[in-house]
């Protein structure tokens, strides 16, 4: 059968790869919790509460019982590509054919990745919202933002994720960085500001009047995430090969101190 010359351990390896590239969102999430993610399992995130500083004396001190801050970051998200082929041989040595089906799965999948997490931003606890969607009125609010993180003590790697209409009215505050770089280009990274870098994203959230951007830092969302399955099967009513794919998830804001989310009208 031609569905026995599929090569699984390359598809299902260069998919994974591929889409690390393609996702912008989820690039700038926390991935220290990356496991073997199947489906309905869950990653244990530790922590720790912060002890209580006291003033020494010479009196006996107080010694305290730690809470457990631990929080559960559950893989609860599954999707799947699945299409036909007439003969996997095919698809595997014609040139450029399997990397097209390939570019359009990770496509989709990526697509699916950062909205999810985009949705996550939307529903985050502190907000600073733009009067307008104009020069003026979006730093404004990109500041405000950036200072209420400050103000909780942020001091790590920030990102400030925008879409394409909001960094086409905020472009000309930002410091230009090189154009050939592909590893900015590939990331969605269009320049810094304020010492973050900003990012420009398609799939941020939006309701019917405002476009949830944000100001984060890389630990407030953690993201655990893989490609589980990657097979090919032969069709049992017509006469071609099927590829398929099972993409595992899940995310979660772990820390609403590190992220700030900025809401920006759709129209000026």
């Amino acid at each position: 059968m031609a569905v026995s010359n599929f090569i699984q351990t390359i598809w299902s390896k260069k998919i994974q790869d591929d889409l690390e590239l393609k996702t912008k969102l989820v690039a700038n999430c926390l991935r220290s919790y990356e496991g073997d993610c199947k489906y309905a399992q869950s990653v244990k995130i530790l922590g720790v509460g912060e002890p209580t500083i006291g003033k020494y004396t010479g009196a006996e001190i107080t010694i305290e019982e730690m809470s457990d801050k631990g929080q559960t970051l559950t893989i609860d998200q599954a999707n799947f590509f699945a299409f036909y082929v007439d003969d996997v041989n095919v698809a595997q040595s014609v040139p450029g054919l399997k990397e097209e089906y390939q570019r359009k799965a990770v496509h989709g999948l990526a697509v699916a990745r950062d909205t999810y997490v985009a949705n996550l931003i939307k529903g985050a606890t502190n907000s600073t919202t733009a009067t307008a969607l104009t020069q003026e009125a979006v730093k404004e609010a990109i500041d405000g933002a950036i200072v209420a993180l400050r103000e909780r003590n942020f001091d790590e790697e920030g990102v400030i994720e925008i879409t394409p209409a909001v960094y086409n009215v905020f472009k000309n505050e930002l410091i230009t960085l090189s154009t050939n770089n592909p590893e900015y280009i590939k990331k969605g990274i269009v320049g810094m500001y304020d010492g973050m870098e900003v990012c420009m994203s398609n799939n941020m959230a939006k309701d019917d009047t405002h476009v949830y951007c944000d100001v984060r830092g890389k630990k407030a969302i953690a993201f655990a995430g893989q490609i589980n399955e990657v097979e090919a099967l032969r069709a049992e009513k017509v006469f071609k090969d099927i590829i398929r794919g099972l993409d595992t998830f899940g995310a979660k804001v772990i820390d609403e101190n590190r992220i700030q989310t900025v809401k920006v009208p759709l129209t000026a």
